[in-house]
C-alpha cells in the first residue's frame, strides 16, 4: 500500500498556473525530499496535499484514501499533517496552551503531551512562555510536537531548517530520524539539500511547477550534476 501517491496535480493562485503536473510516490514508510529552486512550487505542493490551497485537478491518495474534497482538519484526522514554514506560532498562546489545543482535539492513543515533552525536554521549562518568545530551534520543536499530537502517519515539513544554526540543524536531523523510527513517514521541502539527503530515502525534483525527476536517494547522488539546473547547487 502506497503511503502517498500524487498524480498530475494542478493548482492555480488566481489565474496563475502554479503546479502544472506534479507526480511523485512514497510507496513505503520513509522520507521523501521534495527539492527545487525558490518558486518551483514546493510549498504550493504541500499546501495542495492538505487542501490549504485547493488543487484544480489531479489525484492525492494517502494510504489508498482519496483526499479530494476533505478539509484540512479531516485530512489531519486521517493521519496526515503539515508543519508550515512559519511554524504556526501564535504570540497570544503559551507553549502549554499551544499543545493543549491540539491535545484536546485528537485521539491521543499514540502521542500525548507527556510523551511529547519526554521527546522534547527543552520545552518542559518553557511551558508558560509565549510560543513566539522561543528560539527558532525551540519553535520548530514545538511545531513538530503539535504535529505528533495529531497521531500522524505522515508529516509534511516545509523548510524545517530555515533560520536555524548549524548545531540546531544537526539536532533536528536526529529528531527526525527518531520520528522515522516510530514508523511515521516524512515529506520534507528543504533548501538545504545536504540536510534533506541525511534523512531522505526518496527524492523528487520540481522545476517551474512540474516534476522533473523522481527516484531513490542513491540514484540522485549518482546524477547530482544532471540535477544542478533544477536544484541550484
Amino acid at each position: 500500500m502506497s503511503i502517498l501517491n500524487i498524480k498530475n496535480l494542478n493548482t492555480y493562485y488566481g489565474k496563475s498556473h502554479i503546479l502544472q503536473g506534479v507526480n511523485f510516490n512514497l510507496d513505503k514508510p520513509g522520507c521523501l525530499a521534495l527539492l527545487g529552486r525558490n518558486g518551483a512550487g514546493k510549498t504550493t505542493t504541500l499546501r495542495s496535499i492538505v487542501n490549504l490551497t485547493r488543487p484544480d485537478s489531479g489525484e492525492i491518495n494517502f494510504n489508498d484514501l482519496n483526499l479530494k474534497d476533505l478539509s484540512t482538519y479531516e485530512i489531519a484526522e486521517k493521519g496526515l499533517t503539515m508543519v508550515p514554514e512559519n511554524r504556526g506560532m501564535f504570540s497570544s498562546l503559551s507553549v502549554l496552551e499551544s499543545l493543549n489545543i491540539i491535545n484536546n482535539n485528537y485521539n491521543n492513543s499514540e502521542w500525548n503531551i507527556e510523551r511529547v515533552l519526554e521527546s522534547f525536554p527543552q520545552l518542559k521549562t518553557k511551558l508558560k512562555n509565549s510560543s513566539t518568545s522561543l528560539s527558532g530551534g525551540e519553535q520548530q520543536m514545538l511545531a513538530i510536537s503539535k504535529a505528533l499530537l495529531t497521531n500522524p502517519k505522515l508529516i509534511l515539513l516545509d523548510e524545517p531548517t530555515q533560520g536555524l544554526a548549524p548545531n540546531i540543524v544537526l539536532e533536528l536531523i536526529e529528531i527526525l530520524r527518531k520520528i522515522l523510527s516510530e514508523h511515521i513517514s516524512l515529506l520534507i521541502v528543504e533548501q538545504n539539500v545536504n540536510m534533506a539527503l541525511e534523512i531522505a530515502t526518496e527524492v523528487s525534483i520540481l522545476g517551474k511547477g512540474e516534476t522533473k525527476w523522481n527516484g531513490t536517494k542513491k540514484d540522485f547522488k549518482k546524477n547530482i550534476a544532471y540535477h544542478k539546473e533544477w536544484i541550484g547547487i
